[in-house]
Formats: C-alpha cells, structure tokens, sequence
C-alpha cells in the first residue's frame, strides 16, 4: 500500500475544512450537550462492531489521512500521538505543534510497541497495513487489550470503496466522541463542496499508475482512486483488476489512455516517474504520453480522508486539458 505524499498547494481544501470544526482544531471536539454522562456508543467497522463507554481521551493516529480527519472534527486536544506530521496539510499544521509525534514516517507503519508509548484508548488509521503482524497487529487482540481501532472504512478489506464511505466515518467518529453535530457539519460542507465539482465530459480513459518500472502498479477499481475517476467523468482502462496489483505495459499500450493519473509517492516521486515514461519507448504511441497528459495527484489524496473534494478538482482540472 503506498502511503505517504508530497504536498501540493491546498488553499481550495482550506476554504473547505476552515469552518468545520466545532470549537475550532483545538476545542474539546464534543458537543456543548456532551458535559452529562452519555449512554455507550456501539459503531460497526470492517464487519467488527466496537463499543465505547464514554469518548476517548487519548487518540493515536497512525496515518496522515486519519490526523487530518480528527482536527477537521475539532478534536486536537484528545490526539495522544500522531505519525508523518510533515504530511499533513498546511492548514492543520499549526493545530499539530505540540503533538507527541510517535514515528517520522507513516510507511513501515508504527510498531504496537510505538504506538503503546502513547498510551491510547483509541487508534484511527486510513490503512489496513497499519494491522498487519508487524505493525499493530490484529485488531481484536488490540481490542481485549483495551484499546479500540478504527479504519477509514473505504480501506476495509474486500470493500468498493466510495467517497461515501468517508461520510459514514466522520459520522461514527461524530458519535464515537459525542460530537455529532461537529461531524454534521463537516459532513455537509465535504458534500457540498464535492457536488460543486462537474464532471468532464466525455468520458476519457485513464490509467491510474502507483508506481513501477518494470511492471508499472495500479489501486485498482475497488479503490477509492476508481470513485474518484469515475465522479470527475473519466474511465479507468483496468476495471477488471479489483486489488492493488502490477499490469503489464503491453496491456497499458493496447488499452491507450487518454490520461494518467500519477500519484506523487515519497518513494516514486511524480517528477521521476513521468520522466520514465516519456522515455520509455514503448508508451511513445500512448495518446497521453504523446500530449503530455499526466494528472499529478498526491497518494494521500486517493486516500479516504477530508482530501475528497480537493482530489475531485485535481482530476477535473487535469482531465479537461
């Protein structure tokens, strides 16, 4: 799973998320409503249900996306520990100073032991990789241990991911920490702002390209990247490939995309891998190698988070070059 991203100008998701939060980035992020004590929240995650007694107190992100989601809810003051906190985007850096930082990197992921030196009753992360043997591990044993998880819920494992799901988060984050009308909010305006992108017309097709030289990667159509595409009117020319998995450029050639989607990977930067392909003498033919048309996307943009509507405008923008 590709994980962290260069940072690309975000003044548009600013504009976005400014009003979001009740009580601002570094309020209480609970509901004025919220001082009595509440009955015990039950949400469901990746086919898991997860009971919370009260609202957590001390939250570790583990992922870049999952950061941004908990300070666009107003809920800085409950994060314990954080990772890659140079990623994060411009408007929530400030909110992030003073944050116990547990990892520079979020990819390899924290250890369990990492991210117990936090001490967390509550981990949120946009990656399933973050629960993997060597990272956290599974998440029931994390669970009997005291601790909760959550996964952005369009990377739960064998999901079609839609921009949707990224709704339905905020909401159960929303009752998780008894700020529900915090997460309404920042609901509306994410699907407001969404709405407000129109689709190219069209239909072009596009390949979305994770990296690779001698096999070059793709997310596949389960992915949240395929949503993506396909709201900002595009066609991904691999549907058929449903997990993230390496293709064959002689396939790349025959199906011809009008656009690549490059996502700008710390490991494979953008710059770099649209030089290789310019170069590379067998996608000369391509139509979008030929008109130059790449659409720069940082990966954490393709990823559920607050970053949506940003990644729908950079798509639009790029398809109807």
């Amino acid at each position: 799973m590709n994980r962290t991203a260069a940072l690309v100008p975000a003044l548009a998701l600013g504009l976005t998320l400014a009003a979001c939060g009740s009580g601002g980035s570094g309020g209480s992020g609970g509901d004025e409503a919220d001082a009595a004590p509440a009955a015990p929240v039950t949400i469901g995650n990746c086919g898991a249900s997860y009971t919370y007694a009260k609202a957590p107190e001390r939250v570790v992100t583990s992922s870049t996306v999952a950061t941004e989601v908990i300070l666009a809810l107003g809920l800085r003051d409950r994060l314990a520990g954080t990772v890659a906190a140079k990623d994060i985007v411009p408007e929530h850096a400030a909110a992030l100073r003073g944050v116990k930082v547990i990892a520079e990197k979020a990819f390899p992921p924290p250890s369990k032991e990492v991210v117990y030196s936090a001490n967390p009753d509550l981990v949120v992360s946009g990656y399933p990789d973050d629960y993997a043997e060597k990272a956290m591990g599974d998440r029931a044993v994390l669970r009997k241990e005291g601790v909760n998880t959550h996964l952005l819920s369009a990377n739960c494992p064998g999901r079609d991911a839609k921009l949707d799901d990224v709704h339905t988060d905020i909401t159960d984050l929303g009752k998780v920490f008894r700020a529900e009308r915090a997460a309404a909010a920042l609901v509306a305006r994410l699907k407001k702002d969404a709405a407000a992108v129109r689709p190219v017309t069209g239909a072009p097709k596009v390949f979305d390209y994770a990296g690779g030289t001698d096999k070059p990667a793709t997310a596949g159509s389960r992915a949240l990247i395929d949503d993506l595409i396909a709201r900002a009117g595009g066609t991904n020319i691999f549907p058929e490939v449903t997990s993230y998995k390496q293709v064959a450029w002689e396939e790349v050639v025959k199906r011809n995309p009008d656009v690549i989607v490059v996502e700008d990977q710390a490991f494979e930067p953008a710059a770099k891998a649209i030089a290789f392909m310019k170069a590379f003498g067998p996608l000369k033919d391509v139509t979008a190698v030929k008109e130059n048309r790449f659409v720069v996307i940082p990966v954490n943009d393709t990823q559920p988070g607050v970053r949506g509507p940003r990644a729908l405008r950079t798509l639009v923008a790029g398809f109807g070059r």
